[in-house]
């Protein structure tokens, strides 16, 4: 969950020219939107707890009292089940038999709330040899790094099989994978360039063919390996690749030369016809509704430009968020306290254009969906947009940057900002927010 930072590359003037080229499938072809909820960790026992939880029970309770844990995790599955979305997404979780037993519950959870499943896969400490490990002090990343080239495909496939397995045995199948998360990030694959010279670039993109190519050269045979084991256990399920953090606003190209590359035999090989479609992660900066609109229409539109067989395959945006930025781009919380018709509510900024008054969250949500998801897949070149999970159901983060809002303030809560779909307090729906964020389906 390190996404895109949100720095201006275009406005919705500069689209046209970044339209889609080649045939196209008509608006009106298009099937529904699909909406999903994020919430990382459920096959684990990490963050079920205040204050990303509410401060009641179970959430509250003695963390390992006598079923505590497992009314936790019914808890948030009926939380979600609340919002009515079509999908849930997690990955797996630790590599051991209780991770196991975890990542079964947890689909059968989904499906029990008739939700479909999407599992985030990747690679593991246990795949790799100790010698490739990259540790935290020279990698500046918080759990070290490793090359996804250096990945034991053997040993990657023993440990899913054990995954899968299980998954057989209880007769509980997987509706769709995401192969990586954020693997165009040096910290999930170090066969990337350093967060630190995308900086140096101004968060413009800059890999050589050299620099491309060792990303594939990790990557495809990974991929290559989850879609036959897929194709072995589920051959329904639906194969994505992982979802794209778009450092400079655009990893397309790297899934671009995923499409023209030597597989083992030295032959060129398609690698995305392993998949159905494509992940990306969106994060907004939301200061003003129209920078949101612009800057997320760009990203998008320059994604499409590039993704190839994009009208077969659909993004899928299986993360994104229209407040969570904040934390990485050194801003103050984009929502701040004011008045409307004698209501005190948090709102954003007006532009200086006129073109969006102020907004809450719920209505920044409202005009992404409508002003860029919608739009886009209804241009007469549309953008193949699919799937669009919210991140996330619960969504937390330690700060004072949120202590003087109306929605802190109301709740008496300092030194954490809340960027998800519950009150905080109460454990229940926010309203405004949960509507805004599946009224597209």
């Amino acid at each position: 969950m390190i996404r895109s930072w949100g720095l201006l590359i275009g406005t919705c003037s500069t689209l046209v020219a970044l339209a889609l080229t080649g045939p196209q499938a008509k608006a009106g072809d298009r099937p529904k939107l699909e909406i999903g909820i994020d919430r990382s960790n459920m096959g684990t026992e990490w963050t079920l707890a205040p204050p990303g939880e509410p401060n009641v029970y179970p959430f509250n309770g003695p963390y390992n009292g006598p079923g505590v844990f497992e009314a936790r995790r019914k808890a948030v599955f009926d939380g979600i089940a609340r919002m009515h979305v079509q999908w849930f997404r997690d990955g797996f979780g630790a590599n051991t038999p209780d991770g196991i037993k975890l990542f079964v519950d947890m689909v059968n959870q989904v499906h029990a709330r008739d939700m479909k499943m999407l599992a985030v896969v990747g690679g593991h400490p246990d795949d790799f040899d100790k010698k490739d490990y990259i540790d935290p002090k020279t990698s500046g990343c918080e759990w070290g790094a490793y090359p996804l080239s250096k990945i034991n495909l053997a040993r990657l496939e023993q440990r899913v099989r054990g995954y899968f397995d299980a998954l057989k045995q209880a007769a509980v199948t997987v509706d769709a994978f995401e192969i990586g998360n954020e693997t165009d990030l040096y910290c999930n694959d170090a066969d990337m360039p350093k967060s630190s010279e995308f900086a140096a670039h101004h968060w413009q993109w800059f890999l050589s063919k050299d620099q491309v190519h060792a990303f594939v050269a990790g990557y495809a045979p990974f991929l290559a390996t989850y879609a036959r084991l897929i194709r072995d256990y589920f051959p329904a399920a639906k194969i994505i690749t992982f979802g794209m953090s778009n450092p400079t606003g655009n990893s397309a190209a790297l899934i671009q030369a995923l499409a023209s590359f030597p597989d083992e035999s030295a032959k060129t090989f398609d690698y995305t016809s392993l998949v159905d479609g494509y992940g990306s992660h969106i994060y907004l900066s939301s200061m003003t509704t129209l920078y949101m609109i612009n800057r997320a229409t760009t990203q998008l539109s320059e994604q499409g430009a590039l993704l190839p067989h994009l009208q077969q395959k659909p993004i899928w945006i299986t993360e994104w968020n229209e407040s969570a930025s904040v934390f990485w781009t050194g801003r103050k919380w984009y929502f701040q306290p004011a008045s409307r018709d004698g209501i005190k509510l948090d709102l954003n900024q007006a532009d200086a254009k006129g073109a969006f008054l102020a907004m809450t969250r719920a209505e920044v949500i409202s005009a992404f969906q409508e002003k860029v998801i919608a739009n886009l897949r209804s241009m007469p070149n549309p953008v193949n947009i699919g799937y669009l999970f919210y991140y996330s159901y619960d969504s937390a983060a330690k700060s004072a940057i949120c202590d003087t809002t109306a929605f802190n303030t109301s709740r008496n809560i300092k030194g954490t900002c809340f960027s998800g779909a519950i009150d905080p307090v109460t454990g229940n729906l926010l309203p405004d927010v949960a509507s805004a964020i599946t009224a597209a389906h």
